[in-house]
This record gives structure tokens, C-alpha cells and sequence, in this order.
């Protein structure tokens, strides 16, 4: 659908625009499906270092994604 499209070019940009670390662990936990546990070891990281990497990708999706936190579709 174009609708879904259009997100996900929204979404590979605003994905472009994180700083390496957070696009790293986004895309292991959220595209691969990775695991916290996986993602840190894949990467040689803390668990809390993926934890808060995410967290902060995440609050800097949303926004430019046109959605609210907490609010995940």
C-alpha cells in the first residue's frame, strides 16, 4: 500500500539520521529480532548500554514518525 511505503521511507530517514550506535542496536532488536541479551553480545556491549541506546532511539523515532510514546503499531 502507498500509506506503507510511505512509512517506511519516513522511517529508513529518520533511522539515517541517529547516530551509529542507536541505528545499530534499533535495527538489531526491531528489524532482526534480536534479543537485548543478543543485540549486547553481538555488539560487545552492557545489556543497560542496548537498554538505554534503544530508549533513546526510540524518543527520537516517534516524534518524526508522527507518533506519540507509547504509541507503537
Amino acid at each position: 500500500l502507498p500509506e506503507d511505503r510511505l512509512m517506511l521511507a519516513q522511517a529508513r530517514v529518520a533511522m539515517a539520521g541517529l547516530p551509529e550506535g542507536q541505528r545499530e542496536v534499533l535495527a538489531l532488536v526491531a528489524i532482526e529480532g534480536l534479543s537485548y541479551r543478543e543485540t549486547a553480545d553481538t555488539l560487545g556491549l552492557p545489556v543497560g548500554t542496548v537498554m538505554i541506546r534503544l530508549a533513546r532511539a526510540r524518543e527520537t523515532l516517534l516524534p518524526k514518525l508522527g507518533m506519540a510514546k507509547g504509541s507503537r503499531q
